[in-house]
């Protein structure tokens, strides 16, 4: 991590997202219904890694859209201001993740741009970014903050 083919990979999900995703969301509520109850299936069939259930809710309201539109900003911003062989991206890949908390297609995403296997919940694609941060010998004062190390804190004291 990250990948060599990084850059085509995040350009794909950021315009599958956008293009298929996002604009038949807003078209379509039956879209959206569908979207959740294959997303329970795939919870069901222990297909993704997810801590919570996919709350209906989220995707009869815009709340799906408006997750999924501020995810796939923050990963168009992660692949402008990076060249995939420095920390900026890590440090992007993991303020996404710390932002996350009912993700399904998301994480998916993720976990497809990161070549992970879908086994890797949200904590588990953040202390992989962690890892592959110390892997660059990069000790962790200089890759999080203190804000995000107090964060950390309370991923691993749960």
């Amino acid at each position: 991590m990250p990948i060599p083919n990084s850059y085509k990979l995040t350009t794909n999900m950021i315009s599958y997202i956008s293009n298929r995703w996002i604009k038949n969301g807003e078209e379509s509520v039956a879209f959206r219904v569908a979207s959740w109850r294959d997303q329970r299936a795939a919870q069901g069939d222990l297909k993704i890694a997810m801590e919570n259930d996919s709350n209906f809710m989220a995707f009869i309201s815009n709340k799906a859209i408006s997750n999924r539109k501020k995810f796939a900003a923050k990963l168009h911003d992660a692949m402008d201001v990076t060249e995939f062989d420095t920390l900026t991206f890590l440090k992007s890949i993991r303020s996404i993740c710390g932002q996350m908390h009912s993700p399904c297609l998301r994480l998916e995403l993720l976990q497809y741009i990161l070549g992970l296997d879908n086994r890797y919940s949200v904590a588990h694609v953040t202390r992989s970014v962690e890892l592959a941060a110390t892997c660059l010998n990069l000790s962790e004062s200089d890759v999080f903050d203190d804000n995000n190390r107090k964060e950390l804190d309370g991923l691993t004291s749960s």
